[in-house]
């Protein structure tokens, strides 16, 4: 997603727009504090003090801030930041109700925020999963091979049948040079301990372009990198599909909810800085890869040759 640098003027006012939802019944926590301050190094590109800002209005908000893109951008960082802060209140969810409605900007994330301070975690799960690229993949299959294509699935990721013809072309995968998108494919799925697609317990392909993620992106597979891995995938996706990715991760390794029945759900592993990096590094590549990409047609081009076609910075200069 194309990030839209904001003027001064904006940021500031998308900064007091944060700061009054979060400081409306406590002063900012620590959590808090940091996610603002990477939000000013990685996205606003502004050094505001903090602690200077008065509280906004929606019609000082709205006045503020004319240009759609960035009253969009606001209002998705501070759903963010009041998912992210572990204390989100009622309060909180009706102010930023009011500045959706003064700004005039839908965000279907309100409905996920308000389930998460009512505690209705089945549906906010159901709502953000079938917004993302997961219910994209689910809905496809559908379309495609119906509900015998989805039971067969979901039967090889139970672990109760297998496809040795998938798997094969899988296994070819070790037989390209190191280097390889398909050979670095490989090597993730053994060093991570996951099955391959076809084997028993083998994630649908659909959901291969995660581990594809993975591999271009360079981050880990531990809490700290499926955090960065999402929000690197939040980037390059359209402002639709990236909320509901950024919300799906902060629920399931920060805030201890669990989403999917694959991975344990995690307390206290937002790293704000890396997570915001991420995001802006991922917003600088140049294709979708959840969106018409085939890594079929380049699965034996080196890595590093992708990145630097796709737009993928190198880590070492993030920052």
């Amino acid at each position: 997603m194309e990030l839209h640098l904001p003027t001064t003027h904006e940021a500031r006012a998308g900064l007091r727009a944060v700061k009054t939802v979060l400081t409306l019944e406590a002063p900012l926590n620590p959590i808090e504090v940091k996610l603002i301050a990477a939000a000013q190094r990685h996205v606003l590109r502004s050094d505001v003090d903090i602690d200077a800002l008065e509280p906004i209005t929606p019609t000082d908000l709205r006045e503020a801030v004319t240009r759609p893109e960035i009253r969009a951008q606001i209002l998705a960082g501070v759903v963010v930041a009041t998912f992210a802060s572990g204390d989100a209140r009622r309060s909180q969810l009706e102010a930023i109700e009011s500045f959706r409605a003064a700004l005039r900007v839908e965000l279907p994330e309100l409905k996920d925020l308000r389930l998460l301070v009512e505690r209705r975690l089945t549906l906010m799960r159901y709502d953000i999963i079938r917004r993302m690229y997961i219910g994209e993949g689910l809905a496809k299959l559908w379309r495609s091979e119906g509900v015998r294509g989805l039971v067969s699935k979901l039967a090889m990721f139970r672990g109760w049948r297998e496809d040795p013809a998938l798997a094969a072309r899988y296994h070819a995968l070790r037989e390209l040079p190191a280097g390889t998108l398909g050979r670095e494919l490989f090597e993730h799925f053994r060093r991570g301990g996951f099955a391959l697609p076809g084997e028993r317990f083998g994630a649908p392909e659909m959901i291969v372009v995660h581990d594809m993620v993975h591999v271009l992106s360079g981050y880990g597979i531990d809490p700290a990198g499926e955090l960065q891995v999402a929000a690197f995938t939040a980037g390059f996706r359209s402002r639709e599909q990236s909320l509901p990715i950024l919300l799906f991760v902060l629920a399931q390794f920060d805030l201890g909810i669990p989403m999917v029945p694959v991975a344990s759900p995690e307390f206290g592993n937002l790293d704000a800085d890396a997570f915001l990096a991420a995001y802006v590094r991922g917003s600088k590549m140049t294709v979708d890869l959840f969106e018409g990409w085939d890594m079929w047609a380049v699965i034996d081009h080196p890595v590093r040759e992708l990145r630097r076609r796709y737009g993928i910075e190198d880590t070492r200069r993030v920052g």
